[in-house]
């Protein structure tokens, strides 16, 4: 795993908490030279290489007219790439975080926003005049210029499904007024908001790194909260109540609502803890291709001493999903996966650097190893489950 680690410029006058406060989820903030140009690694080749891949999702979209755009889904082959047009053509592919440990590390000049919101970095190539159209992305996104130029243009106006394309898989927008717009130079990087509609078109070859945030809306959690409530459901009965008498046969007496009221109301609800264990493995769900199976040899407690032993450090797995929750004075919920680990809070400095870290450094293991002994017992519960693994030291 690299351990090179680029970190965020951000402008003047601006740091992690005003970024917080004025920005996040609030507005755009262009940022120059915010980042390293040799963090970005990645050639057009090689993308092209990863989109030919079956385990790669990837898109290739040609702009063949105002109106006539064609979106095509991999894997590709070579000869796929052989008939594009010279110009007007993009490749996006997703989730290169969770293959490439340089790609993934970039997250990382990000570890000021929530963590659990993260998605992935999707990769794009654009020839000349390349792009995905006009849109509005429902989640906030760091679009990272990697290579070459584009141009970016953005509306704050609000649009609906009725300002869009008919007909098309992408949703692209028929009509566009810019009020912004900025060409964006390797390093620059780009915030947008949620619901901020941009414009991306490349001058000239460029490749653009996007950092994507998870934003599930109102129905997305009705349908899982519910879904569990229904898991917790016995098979109590409505029965009849005792105000029937004298009523018609079909009247529904205030009666029967209490009692069906009382069935429902003996669920838990938003308040519980029951709600928070809930939200934290929903929101640690992983895409269904990125389950960890645990590895092949299971790890003892003589096999971590003698790997911390030999200065070896741990990491997360790339497709981990982890984050924590204190519940009480004296306990807290790891969660990761989709799943809960309640611990006792003697534990919150580990789960903390756990869940915060892609690698966790040797030292800070075995710090917390000699201050508290709990910790082993999770990193082994951890560590055999393949959330975390062994890395090469650096």
């Amino acid at each position: 795993m690299s351990s090179v680690r680029s970190q965020l410029r951000l402008p003047a006058g601006i740091d992690a908490d005003s970024f917080l406060r004025d920005y996040w989820q609030r507005r755009p903030l262009l940022m120059r030279a915010a980042m390293p140009v040799d963090g970005f690694t990645l050639g057009a080749d090689e993308l092209a290489g990863l989109a030919c891949e079956p385990e790669f999702e990837s898109r290739l979209i040609v702009e063949r007219g105002d109106r006539d755009w064609q979106i095509r889904h991999g894997p590709f082959d070579e000869a796929d790439f052989s008939r594009l047009p010279e110009s007007n053509w993009t490749l996006l592919v997703q989730d290169v975080d969770k293959f490439l440990p340089e790609v993934a590390c970039l997250i990382d000049s990000f570890d000021f926003v929530p963590a659990w919101r993260v998605d992935d970095i999707m990769i794009s190539y654009a020839c000349d005049q390349g792009g995905v159209g006009p849109h509005t992305d429902d989640y906030d996104v760091f679009l990272m210029q990697a290579g070459g130029r584009r141009r970016w243009r953005i509306s704050e106006k609000h649009y609906s499904d009725a300002d869009l394309l008919p007909g098309l898989e992408q949703r692209i927008l028929a009509h566009f007024e810019t009020e912004q717009e900025w060409v964006l130079e390797p390093g620059d990087v780009l915030y947008l908001p949620p619901g901020v509609a941009h414009w991306g078109i490349a001058e000239g070859e460029c490749m653009t790194y996007s950092l994507g945030f998870r934003t599930p809306n109102q129905q997305e959690l009705a349908a899982d909260w519910y879904q569990h409530l229904v898991s917790l459901c016995g098979v109590r009965r409505l029965r009849d109540p005792d105000d029937l008498p004298g009523h018609g046969p079909s009247q529904l007496t205030e009666g029967v609502h209490t009692l069906a009221a009382n069935l429902l109301s003996a669920l838990p609800d938003t308040r519980s803890d029951d709600f928070r264990i809930w939200l934290g493995r929903y929101l640690t769900e992983p895409k269904p291709q990125f389950q960890i199976m645990p590895p092949a040899r299971q790890w003892t407690n003589a096999d971590l001493v003698d790997w911390i032993a030999r200065g070896g450090d741990l990491g997360r797995h790339p497709f981990a999903r982890l984050a924590w929750q204190r519940l009480s004075e004296t306990e807290l919920v790891l969660f990761y996966q989709g799943e809960d680990l309640r611990l006792p809070v003697i534990l919150k400095d580990a789960v903390s650097l756990i869940a915060a870290r892609r690698r966790i450094d040797n030292h800070a293991v075995a710090r917390l190893l000699k201050t508290t002994p709990e910790f082993c017992d999770l990193l082994l519960r951890l560590l055999n489950q393949g959330i975390i693994e062994p890395t090469e030291t650096a």
